[in-house]
């Protein structure tokens, strides 16, 4: 008994000390704990993966392309860019509005939130085996259901028109939109030595 109490003692004071050991000297051998470490650091990185689509998300390259109606419902334009900000926030729509194969084009921009969307509900059959239409059939065709218009522009990616309540005359005389203009275009406009600008500032 007494010598199995004498063991029991001298393993445990052994791997206190082992313990001991490695947490002074962080050259010595990692134990199966430490080697565990980085898969849960990268599991509690606190990244959160998205596995599917929401029926309120869109594509947002889908989006170029959609046609922009007036509140008359005739077409005056079409999304040309969509402008995002930092946070990931859609901020301003793009209209591409006249011209012909690009030429004569002139881009007016709109806030998002003047924009509004539209999608056609679909219609199929209300059961899941639809029966023949043959003229020779003499039975009625069947019973049709209307789909879900946000399940429809989820699956496409893009709602089917977009509607702005201005006229196509009104889109035409808005004033013209100009994206930022490159830094090192700016700089290579300046004189060289600074031009008027070192005049301005020179006493």
């Amino acid at each position: 008994m007494l010598r199995t109490l004498a063991y029991t003692t001298l393993f445990s004071t052994a791997l206190i000390g082992s313990s001991a050991y490695g947490a002074d000297n962080p050259t010595a051998p990692a134990n199966q704990p430490a080697q565990a470490q980085p898969a849960q650091a990268q599991a509690t990185s606190g990244v959160n993966f998205v596995t599917s689509q929401e029926k309120n998300q869109w594509r947002a390259p889908k989006l170029v392309g959609v046609g922009v109606y007036g509140a008359d419902e005739k077409q005056i334009g079409k999304i040309d860019d969509l402008l995002l900000d930092k946070n990931g926030s859609a901020q301003t729509i793009v209209i591409g509005v006249g011209g012909f194969l690009g030429f004569g084009k002139k881009d007016v921009a709109v806030p998002f939130s003047a924009m509004q969307w539209r999608t056609e509900p679909r219609k199929t059959p209300a059961t899941d085996q639809p029966t023949p239409m043959t003229s020779t059939s003499g039975q009625p065709p069947p019973p049709m259901k209307e789909t879900d218009p946000a399940a429809t522009e989820a699956s496409q990616g893009y709602p089917d028109k977009a509607v702005l309540n201005v006229t196509l005359a009104e889109l035409k005389a808005a004033p013209d939109f100009k994206y930022a203009p490159s830094p090192l275009d700016e700089a290579a406009a300046q004189p060289a030595g600074g031009g008027d600008q070192m005049k301005k500032t020179t006493p």
